[in-house]
């Protein structure tokens, strides 16, 4: 709302009312974010910006601590829950604070205009609140923003300049020089950063024992306001997360923003696309800074040095080694965008990279059940999600090993595996776990460390034909771990399908995989065959189960560990089975 004040046979009188003292249509805006079309929008939107607190914890209402939205001597504002059921004079009190503490940032020629609406403020608010802005029927979140009329727009940004320059520092007992009482600091004056650094003297675990200096850099009182900004922008998801800064190429930066901002690219993903199509190279020599958005504000919990993104991943084909009907076939990684989302969300049930685009590698997050994200894959994306940053946004080839795939991917499977539940087609994890199979081993050999790997894409045809072979000729047995391993998993696959049961699942694979033992391992396949034995039939010549039954139960691998023959055992497990009777 507008107030338009003005003195009146001595007292303060509002003239922009109707006859019935109710306030004009047109200087009233009710705003919802589809009213940014509404042409008085843009001067609300002024007032209000030069108006924002720098912190929670300075507004000016600090004692009484209900006009604490506004921050500017030409406004008062507050929400709903904080005025309501208030008596008048506790809200004359806290008018009266407002008028002493922003006083001091009122330029000496409207000192009368402020005087007068603090005074009109003062003897009339709390009535005309409480019979002309509906607060009994709204909500406790609603906010009331009040502005002079008749102050000139800049004048408003005048006065929030000092509010600023006053609050934007930490402590200013650590400012540079010292200030006299009700003094701010000059432009060029030296102090801690709010929006960047908080004291944390009274805690004892928050203290940087270890440091070299007692404080962060201080930094002028000019370039504290614009990183308030910048950090106030991130906040109100005004500029892309992460956000990289490009060092002596303002086009650049420019762009990014304007590409941001304008085309309504939302994604980091698209804007450094955009970024790359448009100046026809990789970009190189920029900070990436990373936001966490929390309550309160945000904080830059990540920056480092980029020297060089690469975009594009070379060499990198994805085979469906497990059929998924073909759908697999038609994936292909060609950027490292593509490979956070196919790859790496994929492996942790699509939480690291959430369904409306939100990134999760330094986010608070728990384990879903909803969603199957279970305590142990959460865990893992707790341990690998900064590694996997790096790797993607920063170009760090060596912050993932083939060793950490592995891992990422072991568990990940393993915990579909063991959650897995058969009630329909759309509730059962195969899919999932066929698919992440087909990823892990086509990406077998991609990550760092790859030396003397076998490649699993190929190793599991091979096996399959070696198996093949091996049914089909009386005269050849196995002979290599992988061969067994390879095995063992299409008969669990052959023995565990002979079940009636009406909830029948993966989940039912889960007691071998947790054998260790070579020993363990042939028992809990033996006991599982004597349990549906019935369903067998005995004929005259031996065919495929009975030939590759006898050869896993003669065989001694070398491999004393069957956890570490798991690849195979999935491999054969969850390949088109070779044994058809």
């Amino acid at each position: 709302m507008f107030l338009d004040v003005q003195e009146e046979n001595g007292k303060a009188v509002l003239k922009n009312v109707d006859e019935n003292g109710i306030l004009l249509k047109e200087d009233i805006l009710s705003y919802k974010p589809s009213d940014e079309e509404d042409t008085r929008f843009e001067l609300f939107f002024f007032r209000w910006f030069n108006s924002i607190n720098i912190s929670e914890k300075k507004h000016l209402n600090p004692i009484k601590k209900i006009f604490g939205l506004s921050s500017n001597p030409y406004s008062i504002s507050f929400r709903r829950k904080n005025f309501y059921k208030k008596t008048k004079e506790q809200i004359s009190a806290a008018i009266e604070e407002m008028k002493n503490s922003t006083v001091k940032y009122v330029d000496q020629k409207y000192l009368a205009k402020h005087a007068l609406f603090y005074l009109y403020l003062k003897h009339n608010f709390y009535d005309f609140v409480m019979n002309h802005c509906g607060l009994e029927k709204n909500k406790d979140v609603y906010e009331y923003h009040f502005y002079i009329k008749n102050i000139p727009l800049e004048e408003y940004e005048i006065a929030y300049t000092k509010y600023q320059k006053d609050k934007v520092f930490n402590k200013n007992e650590y400012n540079y020089p010292k200030l006299k009482k009700d003094s701010y600091p000059k432009d060029q004056d030296l102090g801690i950063v709010d929006a960047m650094s908080g004291f944390q003297d009274k805690k004892r675990f928050l203290i940087h024992k270890t440091s070299f200096n007692q404080f962060n850099l201080k930094i002028s009182n000019e370039d504290a306001r614009a990183v308030w900004r910048f950090c106030f922008m991130a906040n109100r998801k005004q500029i892309p997360n992460p956000c990289p800064v490009f060092i002596d190429k303002d086009e650049l930066n420019k762009n990014l923003i304007s590409f941001f901002q304008n085309e309504k690219l939302l994604s980091h993903t698209s804007l450094l696309k955009r970024l790359i199509e448009s100046h026809n190279d990789d970009l190189s020599n920029y900070y990436l800074l990373y936001f966490q958005r929390r309550t309160g504000g945000s904080r830059i919990v990540d920056i480092d040095f980029v020297p060089r993104f690469e975009y594009e991943v070379k060499n990198l084909k994805l085979y469906e080694i497990f059929p998924l009907g073909g759908t697999f076939k038609t994936k292909k990684i060609k950027n490292v965008f593509q490979l956070q989302e196919i790859v790496f969300n994929e492996i942790f049930n699509h939480q690291l990279v959430t369904p409306n685009g939100w990134l999760n590698y330094f986010e608070d997050i728990e384990p879903n059940p909803k969603y199957h994200f279970t305590d142990a894959i959460c865990n893992s994306m707790l341990q690998y999600r900064k590694s996997i940053y790096d790797y993607i946004y920063k170009s760090h080839r060596q912050s993932i090993t083939c060793e950490m795939f592995d891992i990422m991917m072991k568990t990940s499977i393993i915990e579909d595996i063991r959650i897995d539940e058969y009630k329909n087609e759309k509730h059962s994890r195969g899919y999932a776990i066929k698919e992440k199979l087909n990823l892990w081993f086509s990406l077998y050999n991609f990550f760092n460390q790859n030396q003397n790997r076998e490649d699993m894409a190929n190793k599991t045809v091979e096996l399959r034909d070696e198996l093949r072979a091996i049914i089909e000729n009386e005269n050849l047995n196995i002979k290599t771990d992988s061969q067994f391993a390879f095995a063992s998993g299409q008969l669990i696959w052959k023995i565990l399908i002979q079940s009636k049961s009406a909830n029948r699942s993966h989940a039912l694979l889960e007691p071998f995989i947790q054998k260790s033992s070579v020993e363990q391992f042939k028992l809990a396949i033996a006991n599982t065959f004597d349990m549906y034995k019935h369903e067998f039939t005995l004929y005259p010549k031996k065919y495929g189960f009975d030939k590759l039954m006898g050869d896993v139960m003669g065989f001694v691998p070398e491999e004393k560990n069957m956890k570490n023959l798991l690849t195979y055992i999935l491999a054969g497990y969850f390949s088109e089975s070779l044994l058809q009777k």
